[in-house]
């Protein structure tokens, strides 16, 4: 009996470390595992790149033609890309606030190549240019990465890494290393200049974060998620494509807190044919993780079975 006790109790303390890093982790709204397929992502190049591979301006377009390619992720398999292409997703999206997150292994590094880019007309057809470009800069040494953004009918064209207009001096994640990063866009509160104390004109409030520790806040501009605004992966209309790995992109409707953006970079994606705004995580209520619990153990126990976790130019 007194045995049993134990194992109950000890069965219940593990259960609680699994709820908090499992099945109470925010869902995302999109996600992308990139284990064999893009799911309803398509591939995108870009045509008139100059010799050095960047371009005037130039929208990506569908390429049917060219196959997407994958390599070892952190879980499963990752996205491969090798410079000449990109991936437009098909995520819709989500309002003023947003987190998103994913793995990078860069190969190489550029000034403003993306990362990730966010935003609609973004050649400024119709002067409402709006985009957030998660890349490298050489501002203030050279750092990646780095939250520009931009809002052409507020004149605002913010950036940051430590704060705005700062990277400290410079700060570069590795090269062929995997290193987690979550950006969220909280569209609640004006985005900050912290050495003035004033807000900064046409902004919201963002965060970065790097292997689950928050790096840097600093002013995003408003509306770079809103309306038509699409997700360029590795790719815009201008700067050297990507080169190097991406594995479990999130897009999640919410700001994710510290804990959740620990959960986000330790949750594999999932792994199906296409994206889905429908709940992924599996979130288990207390009155059913209790009920089963006692059932087995008569304590309030359950064990959840997690997903496997398997140069510059």
């Amino acid at each position: 009996m007194k045995f049993k006790r134990f194992a109950a109790v000890l069965m219940t303390l593990l259960v609680f470390g699994m709820l908090t890093s499992t099945a109470f982790a925010a869902t995302p709204k999109y996600e992308y595992g990139f284990d064999g397929s893009i799911g309803g992502a398509v591939v995108v190049t870009r045509e008139g790149d100059n010799e050095d591979g960047g371009n005037a301006g130039t929208l990506p377009t569908v390429n049917e033609s060219v196959q997407p390619q994958f390599g070892e992720g952190v879980n499963g398999q990752a996205l491969y890309l090798d410079g000449n292409y990109g991936l437009l997703l098909d995520a819709k999206a989500v309002g003023e606030t947003y987190t998103i997150a994913f793995w990078i292994n860069p190969a190489r590094f550029s000034n403003f190549g993306p990362f990730i880019q966010i935003g609609s007309d973004l050649l400024s057809t119709n002067n409402t240019a709006t985009w957030l470009n998660i890349t490298k800069t050489d501002w203030d040494g050279d750092s990646a990465p780095v939250i520009w953004s931009r809002n052409e009918a507020l004149d605002a064209w913010p950036w940051y890494q430590k704060a705005y207009f700062s990277c400290g001096g410079g700060y570069q994640i590795p090269k062929n290393e995997w290193t987690h990063i979550a950006v969220t866009v909280d569209g609640s509160k004006p985005g900050m200049d912290p050495v003035l104390n004033t807000e900064v004109a046409g902004t919201v409030h963002s965060q970065l974060y790097i292997n689950g520790e928050l790096f840097g806040e600093g002013p995003v501009a408003k509306g770079t998620f809103s309306g038509d605004a699409k997700v360029y992966v590795g790719i815009n209309c201008w700067d050297i494509i990507f080169k190097g790995l991406m594995d479990d992109i999130k897009i999640y409707d919410k700001v994710l807190t510290a804990d959740e953006v620990k959960a986000a970079m330790n949750e594999p994606a999932a792994t199906t044919a296409a994206s889905t705004s429908s709940p992924k995580t599996g979130v288990v209520s207390y009155a059913a993780v209790f009920g089963l619990g006692a059932a087995l153990l008569g304590t309030g126990a359950v064990v959840l079975k997690k997903k496997e976790e398997k140069e510059d130019k």
